[in-house]
């Protein structure tokens, strides 16, 4: 960011780092919530990937269920 760049006061405490905070006190002040991050790097890389793909398969039934849902309620014109 150069020096005709500024940020909103809120962003500006959250960057600053003179504060005597850590990160992730840092981090929690502003709100930002740690809990899955964590959670997700106790996981192994392998878990990870798993999860990832599990994840990835059901948001691609999704997206199958409702093309299909349009297609009942939307048919094609002729």
């Amino acid at each position: 960011m150069d020096s005709s760049e500024t940020l909103p006061p809120e962003l500006e405490r959250f960057w600053r780092t003179d504060d005597g905070l850590t990160a992730r006190e840092r981090a929690e002040a502003y709100g930002i919530d740690l809990s899955l991050l964590e959670a997700n790097l106790a996981l192994t890389p392998e878990e990870r990937l798993r999860q990832n793909d599990r994840i990835l398969n059901e948001a691609l039934e999704l997206q199958a269920a409702l093309a299909r849902s349009r297609a009942r309620t939307h048919p094609p014109q002729q």
